[in-house]
Protein backbone atom coordinates (compact mmCIF):
# COMPACT_ATOMS: atom_id res chain seq x y z
CA UNK A 1 0.00 0.00 0.00
CA UNK A 2 1.39 3.27 -1.33
CA UNK A 3 1.67 5.78 1.59
CA UNK A 4 -0.26 8.62 -0.30
CA UNK A 5 -3.48 5.89 -0.99
CA UNK A 6 -3.57 5.33 3.07
CA UNK A 7 -6.68 6.62 4.13
CA UNK A 8 -8.17 6.73 8.15
CA UNK A 9 -10.37 3.95 7.43
CA UNK A 10 -7.41 1.27 6.42
CA UNK A 11 -6.76 2.10 9.86
CA UNK A 12 -9.83 1.36 11.23
CA UNK A 13 -9.93 -1.69 8.75
CA UNK A 14 -6.63 -2.90 9.48
CA UNK A 15 -7.20 -2.45 13.49
CA UNK A 16 -10.27 -4.60 12.86
CA UNK A 17 -8.87 -7.18 11.62
CA UNK A 18 -5.74 -7.18 14.45
CA UNK A 19 -8.77 -7.66 16.77
CA UNK A 20 -9.93 -10.44 15.27
CA UNK A 21 -6.59 -11.91 14.65
CA UNK A 22 -6.02 -11.70 18.85
CA UNK A 23 -9.52 -13.43 19.32
CA UNK A 24 -8.12 -15.96 17.14
CA UNK A 25 -5.18 -15.98 19.02
CA UNK A 26 -6.81 -16.47 21.73
CA UNK A 27 -8.68 -19.12 21.18
CA UNK A 28 -5.85 -20.89 19.45
CA UNK A 29 -3.94 -20.02 22.93
CA UNK A 30 -6.74 -21.87 25.03
CA UNK A 31 -6.66 -25.27 23.01
CA UNK A 32 -2.81 -25.69 23.10
CA UNK A 33 -2.85 -24.97 26.57
CA UNK A 34 -4.37 -28.09 26.69
CA UNK A 35 -2.40 -30.11 24.59
CA UNK A 36 -0.14 -33.18 25.99
CA UNK A 37 2.07 -35.09 24.10
CA UNK A 38 3.02 -38.82 25.33
CA UNK A 39 6.37 -40.85 24.87
CA UNK A 40 7.38 -44.62 26.09
CA UNK A 41 10.54 -46.56 26.63
CA UNK A 42 12.02 -49.54 28.15
CA UNK A 43 9.36 -51.52 26.68
CA UNK A 44 6.40 -49.13 28.47
CA UNK A 45 8.05 -48.99 31.49
CA UNK A 46 9.00 -44.99 31.10
CA UNK A 47 6.26 -42.97 30.56
CA UNK A 48 6.76 -39.13 29.80
CA UNK A 49 4.23 -36.50 28.60
CA UNK A 50 4.65 -32.81 28.09
CA UNK A 51 2.92 -29.69 27.08
CA UNK A 52 2.74 -27.90 24.00
CA UNK A 53 5.57 -25.42 25.10
CA UNK A 54 7.64 -28.43 25.45
CA UNK A 55 7.57 -28.78 29.50
CA UNK A 56 7.75 -32.45 31.06
CA UNK A 57 4.26 -32.55 32.63
CA UNK A 58 3.94 -36.19 33.95
CA UNK A 59 7.04 -38.57 34.07
CA UNK A 60 6.57 -42.66 35.51
CA UNK A 61 9.14 -45.10 36.08
CA UNK A 62 7.83 -48.42 36.86
CA UNK A 63 9.93 -50.32 39.08
CA UNK A 64 11.09 -53.45 36.77
CA UNK A 65 12.35 -50.21 34.79
CA UNK A 66 15.01 -49.05 37.67
CA UNK A 67 16.73 -52.65 37.18
CA UNK A 68 18.09 -51.18 33.54
CA UNK A 69 21.73 -49.50 34.37
CA UNK A 70 21.71 -45.58 34.62
CA UNK A 71 22.91 -44.99 31.02
CA UNK A 72 20.07 -46.79 29.63
CA UNK A 73 17.58 -45.84 32.00
CA UNK A 74 18.83 -42.24 30.99
CA UNK A 75 18.89 -43.08 27.49
CA UNK A 76 15.34 -44.51 27.24
CA UNK A 77 13.90 -41.40 29.67
CA UNK A 78 15.26 -39.18 26.92
CA UNK A 79 13.77 -40.96 23.99
CA UNK A 80 10.56 -41.01 25.99
CA UNK A 81 10.51 -36.97 26.17
CA UNK A 82 11.43 -36.62 22.86
CA UNK A 83 8.41 -38.80 21.66
CA UNK A 84 6.33 -36.45 24.22
CA UNK A 85 7.87 -33.04 23.05
CA UNK A 86 7.06 -34.12 19.23
CA UNK A 87 4.03 -35.40 19.13
CA UNK A 88 2.91 -32.55 21.50
CA UNK A 89 4.13 -29.98 18.98
CA UNK A 90 2.49 -31.52 16.45
CA UNK A 91 -0.86 -31.75 17.96
CA UNK A 92 -0.02 -28.19 18.46
CA UNK A 93 0.35 -27.37 15.27
CA UNK A 94 -2.49 -29.58 13.74
CA UNK A 95 -4.66 -26.93 16.40
CA UNK A 96 -3.21 -24.15 14.83
CA UNK A 97 -3.98 -24.62 11.83
CA UNK A 98 -7.71 -25.97 12.41
CA UNK A 99 -8.71 -23.16 14.12
CA UNK A 100 -6.48 -19.97 12.04
CA UNK A 101 -7.08 -22.20 8.79
CA UNK A 102 -3.78 -21.44 8.37
CA UNK A 103 -0.33 -21.64 9.96
CA UNK A 104 0.12 -19.50 12.39
CA UNK A 105 2.56 -16.32 12.08
CA UNK A 106 5.69 -15.82 13.44
CA UNK A 107 6.11 -13.06 15.70
CA UNK A 108 8.82 -11.61 13.59
CA UNK A 109 6.11 -11.82 10.68
CA UNK A 110 3.45 -9.90 12.71
CA UNK A 111 6.26 -7.49 13.99
CA UNK A 112 7.42 -6.78 10.16
CA UNK A 113 3.71 -6.49 8.93
CA UNK A 114 2.96 -3.84 11.96
CA UNK A 115 6.20 -2.17 10.97
CA UNK A 116 4.91 -1.89 7.39
CA UNK A 117 1.37 -0.24 8.42
CA UNK A 118 3.10 2.10 11.28
CA UNK A 119 5.40 3.14 8.21
CA UNK A 120 2.70 3.51 5.52
CA UNK A 121 0.79 5.59 8.23
CA UNK A 122 2.93 8.23 9.41
CA UNK A 123 4.18 8.88 6.22
CA UNK A 124 1.12 9.64 4.98
CA UNK A 125 0.08 12.13 8.29
CA UNK A 126 3.55 13.36 7.35
CA UNK A 127 1.77 14.14 3.73
CA UNK A 128 -1.31 15.22 5.13
CA UNK A 129 0.45 17.48 7.71
CA UNK A 130 2.78 19.38 4.84
CA UNK A 131 -0.03 19.59 2.53
CA UNK A 132 -1.76 21.66 5.61
CA UNK A 133 1.24 23.51 6.36
CA UNK A 134 1.61 25.09 2.74
CA UNK A 135 -2.17 25.64 2.77
CA UNK A 136 -1.74 27.82 5.81
CA UNK A 137 1.33 29.36 4.37
CA UNK A 138 -0.27 30.05 1.23
CA UNK A 139 -3.46 31.58 3.46
CA UNK A 140 -1.80 33.43 5.70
Amino acid sequence: MDAAEFRPEDLERITAQAEEMLLRVEEVRKEVDVVVGRGTGADGQVRVAAGADGRLVELAIAPRAMRLDSQKLAEELLRAAQQAQEEAGRKAREVMADTLGEPMPTQRELDDRFSQVLESFESSMDERMRAIDERRRGTT
